[in-house]
Order: C-alpha cells, then structure tokens, then sequence
C-alpha cells in the first residue's frame, strides 16, 4: 500500500506545471544599444563601403592607417584566415582577413 501511495504522489508532482508567465506586449521588447543602432551618415563603415576594395591586396599596416583615417570606423578587426570570431555585425567596425602581413578581404561589420 506504501508503494502504490508513494507512485500515485510522485505521478501527481511530475503532472503539476509552473504558473505560465504572460508574455511580453510587442512594445516592451528591448532595443538595441544606443551606439548600434542608427548612426548618422557618414559615421558607418557601409559610407566607406566603396573604398574597401582598393585596399585589399595591401601591406596590413597601411590599410590599418587607411582605415583609422575614415570617420565612423571606430573598431578594425583583421583575422588570420580560419581564424575563429563572432558574427555579431557593428556599423562602425571593418573586419578582414590578413595573411603574411597582406590584407585579403575586407568587409562591414
């Protein structure tokens, strides 16, 4: 009889559920920070778009200077290639690929 009364309340417990949570109203959802979210022109990697090109194929040093130079590109990020990194996107960083000192690709983001 113990048994069976000790089954029956652990049946009982794995029945019983957490109150629900109300979800949120669509106007209550956060926002993306402040500095991500839209920039002005001409303070966003994607106004330099144009220029990236020609840099590629460039000693590392001098597309770091080039870019540095560009207003709205706050952050550069050259990669090894496979090099592991997130992919997350900013409008003020530049990333790329640099092998032997020689940039291979550059993009927004």
């Amino acid at each position: 009889m113990r048994p069976l009364a000790l089954l029956l309340v652990l049946l009982a417990a794995g029945c019983a559920t957490e109150p629900a949570t109300a979800p949120l109203p669509r106007g209550d959802r956060a926002l993306p920070p402040p500095g991500l979210s839209e920039a002005p022109a001409g303070a966003r990697c994607a106004d330099h778009a144009a220029a990236l090109p020609a840099l590629v194929g460039r000693p590392e040093a001098e597309v770091r200077a080039a870019l540095a130079a560009m207003p709205g590109i706050r952050t550069i990020r050259l990669l090894a290639p496979n090099q592991p990194a997130t992919r997350d996107y900013r409008q003020d960083r530049v990333g790329g690929v640099a092998r032997g000192g020689v940039v291979e690709s550059l993009a927004c983001g």
